[in-house]
């Protein structure tokens, strides 16, 4: 055996590898591929409903395990000792995500780039995009800035276990606020915020599904900000 038939047979051997990566639960890169195709070989329709619950699936599973469940354990715990910011933590961790779906934005490092090569500069403008477009954030009252919400709630709490300048982070109350403003505190109910997330979710599975319009974004837009987004998880898994 020559040494370019070795190197073709260890790159055949890791391409199976990473095919059978998993990407959302027990779905792989290769069940991604057979059900989507790639950039070169499209098997989705943009503009068709069909295949798109399916598509969905990924989603759905990887958010699920990782992130819904586990804020849900955490919630469940009802000790009230402080667990209230590995919630939020993962909040903000989720916002960034779901943004970035919405999008099909691609981080590449310092920066975030989609396919119709917009340039987005900087963590802070994600949180500015959401807080200003998605609902029902954009409606609370009063309004959360974005770049006060990374700076103080998502970079506190990721780099010192803190929320800054007057942000609480409290349990919610059952029917009541995600957010508002008390005695000059910015307060967070965190049970209510991941009400509004799931919302939210509950919203984008609904177009991404059935098609129709998320926030003024047209299914076919959002779709394909969704499929170059897994393609691109798929490309660096």
């Amino acid at each position: 055996m020559t040494e370019e038939e070795v190197m073709n047979g260890q790159t055949q051997q890791n391409f199976g590898k990473k095919n059978n990566m998993q990407i959302a639960g027990n779905k792989t890169i290769k069940d991604w591929r057979n059900l989507v195709g790639d950039a070169k070989n499209l098997k989705i329709d943009y503009n068709s409903d069909e295949k798109w619950d399916e598509a969905y699936k990924y989603f759905e599973l990887r958010i699920c395990t990782r992130y819904l469940k586990p804020i849900d354990a955490i919630l469940n715990m009802k000790s009230f000792d402080g667990e209230g910011f590995a919630v939020v933590n993962l909040q903000c961790s989720l916002i960034e995500m779901i943004e970035s779906f919405i999008n099909g934005w691609i981080f590449d490092y310092p920066n975030f780039i989609n396919s119709k090569g917009i340039t987005l500069k900087g963590n802070d403008k994600i949180f500015k995009s959401f807080f200003n477009n998605r609902e029902p954030f954009k409606n609370y009252t009063p309004k959360i800035s974005g770049k006060r919400f990374y700076i103080d709630v998502r970079c506190g709490l990721l780099h010192e276990t803190q929320t800054k300048n007057n942000w609480k982070i409290k349990k919610g109350i059952e029917n009541g606020n995600a957010y508002e403003l008390y005695d000059n505190f910015k307060i967070i109910y965190r049970e209510n915020f991941q009400r509004d997330i799931q919302f939210l979710i509950d919203r984008y599975k609904n177009v991404i599904i059935n098609g129709g319009e998320f926030d003024g974004i047209s299914a076919y837009e959002l779709r394909e900000n969704f499929v170059a987004k897994f393609n691109h998880i798929c490309l660096k898994s």
